[in-house]
């Protein structure tokens, strides 16, 4: 996917691409799509709220699709920020959108601001914390009482899980998203 940067710019949702602006529309397929999908991976807690939010329009699936999206976009990325994209390298980068419901939202925290929680067992989520910290799998190894091979082997399967290309996103995915919850 493209480096994407959206905004609202009189009351509807726009987005730049490759220098071209756009309104987001429900033909969007890609960008709905993969915001979906991020949400399902990463914010479970967001995307069950949005669909909440947004069930009156469930009859429709692209226009339901869309909603969901839209608002999530409104509450995440509506700030026209030219320093950094919202979706970058297949990750999604939070921004600080001002809103006049800030504290009193029953979203937040859920839409807004979603909370990332990592659909990983505690013991693959210390393996993953550490190596995303920047130890190696030796010094994991060591410092949980593991086998190499068994760090390894829970690095593979954390991996696949998120459906991350190499072990080495897992250092991406938790620095852009500072930190993480694991699944109760």
């Amino acid at each position: 996917m493209e480096a994407i940067e959206f905004y609202l710019w009189e009351g509807e949702v726009r987005y730049r691409v490759n220098g071209q602006e756009r309104k987001l529309a429900q033909g969007d397929r890609e960008i709905i799509e993969f915001v979906l999908d991020t949400l399902g991976r990463y914010f479970p807690e967001a995307l069950a709220a949005l669909n909440e939010e947004c069930a009156a329009s469930e009859a429709n699936k692209r226009y339901f699709d869309f909603r969901r999206v839209d608002l999530f976009i409104r509450c995440n990325f509506a700030e026209h920020d030219t320093l950094s994209f919202d979706i970058a390298q297949g990750v999604i980068h939070f921004e600080d959108v001002k809103c006049p419901m800030r504290g009193i939202c029953k979203h937040e925290g859920k839409i807004c601001k979603p909370r990332f929680k990592m659909p990983v067992p505690n013991e693959e989520g210390r393996v993953a914390a550490l190596y995303s910290r920047g130890l190696t799998v030796d010094e994991i190894a060591c410092a949980l009482r593991k086998s190499i091979k068994t760090v390894k082997n829970q690095l593979s399967s954390i991996t696949k899980r998120l459906h991350l290309n190499r072990t080495r996103d897992l250092i991406k995915i938790f620095s852009v998203y500072n930190g993480f919850t694991l699944w109760e």
